[in-house]
C-alpha cells in the first residue's frame, strides 16, 4: 500500500503514529486515543482495545538532519540523526517499560520507522524487551507495519 504522508519526510513521528493507527484500524481494533504530536502532548501516544485487551504504544520517529521548526528553517541541527536515535530509542523502552508497570495487564509496544541505526539498537535490546514482554513494531516507507 502507498501512502502519501502528511509531511514531506515519511519518517516522522507523526507519520508513523498515523500508520499504526492505521493498521491497528485495519485489524479491527478499537483506538482509544492518539496523542497530538504536533503539540507534543505527553502520555501514551496511541491506546486501542482488540477483544478485550488493551495496548499502548510509544511512536518515535527518525530524526531529520534539520530543522522542522519554521522558525530555524533550513538550519542544521548539531546533534547528528543517529546520535539523536539513540536518545529517542531509550526514551521509547522507558516509555515502553513504564507502561508495563503502570498497565500489566496491556500490551506495551514500540513503533519505529524501519531504519537501520533503530534495528542495530533493537538487536542489542531484544532480548531484554522480550524478557519485559515490551514488542518492536516497524513501520517502512509505503506505511506499511510489521506487527509481530
Amino acid at each position: 500500500m502507498v501512502r502519501e504522508f502528511a509531511d514531506e519526510e515519511w519518517h516522522t513521528e507523526a507519520n508513523v503514529q498515523a500508520a499504526v493507527v492505521t493498521a491497528l484500524a485495519a485489524r479491527g481494533c478499537r483506538v482509544l486515543s492518539v496523542a497530538n504530536t504536533a503539540t507534543k502532548e505527553r502520555g501514551i501516544d496511541v491506546v486501542a482495545s482488540l477483544d478485550g485487551v488493551n495496548l499502548g504504544v510509544e511512536v518515535k520517529g527518525f530524526p531529520s538532519r534539520n530543522y522542522a521548526d519554521p522558525a530555524r528553517a533550513g538550519k542544521q541541527k548539531k546533534t547528528a540523526p543517529s546520535t539523536q536515535a539513540g536518545h529517542w530509542f531509550a526514551q521509547a523502552v522507558l516509555a515502553a517499560m513504564r507502561l508495563r508497570g503502570k498497565e500489566p495487564s496491556w500490551r506495551s509496544v514500540i513503533a519505529l520507522p524501519d531504519f537501520s541505526r533503530y534495528r542495530d539498537l533493537y538487536s542489542g535490546t531484544q532480548g531484554s524487551l522480550a524478557a519485559s514482554q515490551i514488542a518492536v513494531w516497524w513501520i517502512d516507507e509505503d506505511g506499511t507495519v510489521e506487527i509481530d
